[in-house]
């Protein structure tokens, strides 16, 4: 099985640098999002995540959610049974955001990096 470069896909020196505070965790890239479960790409695979029960009891908003493009830090960077969970999202540098649907005045974050 042949790594991903996750260089290519947008791991800068700043991430990694933030990552290194999450001891036993791992980083990956948000690819896409369909309801609660996450396509995540890590440097050994694409697999399929959630949210951990703490990061979503300490949301406030849906912009905390993660979102793609959202680097975050997962239990695990290989395709084992069950889905990843991802413990924490690494500090944006911009996001694509518009107003929430209906009547809240949420912002919806589209994409980030």
């Amino acid at each position: 099985m042949s790594k991903i470069n996750m260089e290519i896909l947008g791991l800068s020196q700043r991430f990694i640098t933030e990552s290194t505070s999450y001891t036993s965790l791992y980083v990956g890239r948000v690819l896409s999002q369909y309801k609660d479960l996450y396509k995540i790409a890590t440097e050994n695979c694409e697999l399929t995540a959630e949210i951990s029960g703490k990061l979503r009891f300490d949301v406030k908003k849906l912009s905390d959610y993660p979102t793609v493009g959202d680097f975050v830090m997962l239990d695990r960077n290989t395709d084992t049974s069950g889905n990843a969970i991802i413990h924490h999202i690494l500090t944006r540098k911009s996001a694509f955001i518009r107003k929430g649907t209906g009547t809240s005045n949420d912002e919806q974050i589209v994409a980030a990096y």
